[in-house]
């Protein structure tokens, strides 16, 4: 091999390094920025049940009312 080949070659996997580093770092700034610990966010409560978000349980009134 020739000094010129060898350094092509020096350069290519030189270029891939940092091609591979870069997609790297977005790849984690990615799954930084979508994990469940990342921000904050409030709880979800399910409509309906009274028990998750503290409101009184209204019972049902089983007779019509007209």
């Amino acid at each position: 091999m020739t000094v010129q080949q060898n350094s092509g070659i020096r350069k290519a996997v030189r270029q891939l390094l940092v091609a591979a580093v870069a997609c790297t770092a977005v790849a984690a700034g990615a799954a930084f920025a979508v994990s469940p610990g990342s921000a904050p966010v409030a709880p979800q409560t399910v409509a309906g049940v009274a028990d998750d978000n503290g409101w009184p349980i209204v019972p049902p009134n089983p007779t019509p009312t007209n």
